[in-house]
């Protein structure tokens, strides 16, 4: 019998958490830019003190691989463009 602690269960859910969420954000920025593509458009994101944080993570064999905190402050401007 495999037992886990609560801290290895609740581990493996962030990570799970995090790849849908990333799976997510990548269909959706994938949509995004069909969307704009050869229209012309664009969209732009005005950001003051956004703040992302990436918790502390552990890697495969209990290695702690860090964790990172970013404020955001400006402008993304995502265009998209057909090329021949």
């Amino acid at each position: 019998m495999v037992t886990m602690s609560k801290d290895t269960i609740h581990n493996e859910k962030t990570r799970e958490s995090s790849r849908e969420s990333s799976s997510q954000w990548a269909e959706l920025i994938g949509e995004l830019f069909d969307r704009l593509t050869g229209k012309g458009a664009s969209v732009t994101y005005s950001f003051e003190n956004f703040v992302v944080d990436i918790p502390r993570a552990v890697g495969p064999r209990g290695q702690e691989l860090g964790s990172a905190k970013w404020t955001i402050n400006g402008r993304l401007v995502i265009t998209a463009g057909a090329h021949m």
